[in-house]
């Protein structure tokens, strides 16, 4: 009687340990997957810079420098970030002059904490007219204030969530930028109503179930 009574326990035990390790196979692999989707981090600050008008008068322009560099994941750096230099100045008679560049190649240095950034770069920008000049840029942003952080999520049915994390320190910006080989602008972020200095970085990310 035992030794059937040791086999049946057997028969039972055997394909019962076989059952738990099928059952533990799911939740191994429904562990979530966290990945960084998009990062990027920028600066922004404005000048003004005197124009001169066809009559001899003079208006100040606004002048902005935005530097930025982004990447998605498996990226960890931009390989090419850049800087945005744009300049508006707009004479009495309703007539203005504006250069730009989107995307000037740069090199731009910063700090994880959000208390410094620099940026470097040279290149050519077009005027309204169809001109083309050299300009070039070396501009620095040191924070000021407190770090401000904001988290918003979203869920895709189930599938997905999706997080936004947003870092943001206000700043003092100082630039010397050249036009033409001349001093375009040369000292700190001046312009009365435009918005702050600041540094920023956004960052997204999704978590799939596996």
């Amino acid at each position: 009687m035992m030794r059937r009574t040791s086999g049946l326990r057997r028969g039972v035990v055997v394909p019962l340990t076989a059952a738990l390790a099928v059952l533990a196979l799911p939740s191994a692999a429904s562990a979530a997957v966290e990945r960084t989707v998009f990062f990027e981090e920028t600066a922004q600050a404005f000048w003004q810079a005197p124009h001169t008008c066809a009559d001899g008068t003079t208006v100040q322009g606004t002048f902005l420098v935005a530097p930025t560099r982004d990447f998605e994941s498996p990226e960890t750096e931009d390989a090419e970030p850049t800087v945005r230099l744009q300049y508006l100045a707009v004479c009495a008679d309703g007539t203005s002059f504006s250069w730009g560049v989107g995307a000037l190649a740069a090199t731009i240095t910063s700090t994880s904490d959000l208390k410094s950034l620099s940026v470097t770069g040279s290149g050519t920008a077009r005027d309204n007219l169809g001109v083309v000049h050299q300009v070039s840029v070396d501009a620095t942003w040191t924070g000021v204030g407190p770090l401000q952080t904001s988290v918003s999520t979203t869920s895709n049915q189930g599938f997905s969530v999706n997080t936004s994390t947003r870092k943001q320190r206000a700043a003092i910006a100082d630039a010397l930028v050249t036009f033409d080989g001349g001093t375009f602008v040369d000292g700190p972020a001046d312009h009365p109503t435009r918005p702050a200095p600041f540094i920023r970085v956004d960052e997204e990310k999704t978590t799939r179930p596996g």
